[in-house]
């Protein structure tokens, strides 16, 4: 979902059906915008769904008779034009006046669609903690639909640019509170030196492990585990698969 605030009033884009019955819309959606009337919602040649914001008759330099425009968050078009196309996947444009569905007279801005403000939102509301419902409830505040409000937050989870943003988010809260790598290694190598708990050293012990690579299972590679300071009953729990204790863990690639 995207939007634009025009005159204090914003207007959306809808990425499918089921977005925009999320948001409480009970409307009939139109199959053909060059049939919809001022007020109506429509598909986008590319399956999303828009509101004709005005319809109007212009008159054109090339045709004796006046063309039908529309309207819309994605710029505006000539109905009886059959090259114009209302092209969702773009997003909403800067400036809506102009004719955007004219690719080779185009001067309309368009939106980066890899992340819009909204989802620029939901990532901000995870990295400061919020769990991913909560998150996207603050930032789309108009979804109704709990089974949706989940599907939508899973999925926007799952996209990159999220997972992305989140990771620089929750980095620079890390640096704002002095906690570097360096600083979380060094806690670690405390941990194993000063700890008296066996369990709490191999857990430092494994967490460097990882943090130093040596669990990558991508290559073919030879693995060497090391334990130390077993009791025969905690070997025998190792030779039978559990409550398997870790202490060192080292890889090598094999040779070919």
């Amino acid at each position: 979902m995207d939007f634009k605030s025009i005159k204090g009033t914003p207007h959306y884009l809808f990425d499918d059906l089921q977005e925009y019955k999320a948001f409480g819309n009970d409307d009939e959606v139109l199959s053909s915008w060059r049939k919809g009337n001022e007020g109506d919602w429509v598909y986008t040649d590319d399956g999303y769904i828009c509101q004709i914001l005005k319809k109007s008759q212009v008159s054109h330099p090339g045709y004796k008779t006046p063309r039908t425009m529309i309207r819309t968050v994605c710029g505006s078009f000539i109905c009886e034009q059959k090259s114009h196309k209302i092209l969702g996947d773009k997003g909403v444009v800067e400036n809506i006046y102009t004719f955007s569905g004219n690719s080779k007279a185009k001067i309309s801005y368009v939106k980066d669609r890899k992340m819009n403000n909204r989802e620029f939102l939901f990532a901000r509301y995870v990295a400061s903690g919020e769990n991913a419902l909560a998150a996207y409830k603050k930032a789309y505040p108009m979804a109704k639909n709990e089974n949706y409000i989940k599907k939508k937050s899973n999925f926007l989870l799952q996209k990159e640019e999220i997972r992305s943003m989140v990771k620089e988010e929750i980095q620079k809260i890390l640096n704002e509170e002095g906690v570097t790598p360096e600083w979380i290694i060094g806690k670690y190598r405390d941990i194993v030196a000063l700890s008296d708990s066996d369990s709490n050293k191999l857990r430092s012990l494994e967490s460097l492990t990882k943090i130093a690579g040596l669990f990558d299972t991508e290559k073919k590679q030879e693995q060497l585990t090391v334990f130390q300071g077993f009791t025969p009953k905690q070997l025998e729990a190792l030779q039978g698969g559990k409550e398997t204790n870790m202490l060192a863990h080292a890889e090598k690639e094999e040779e070919e």
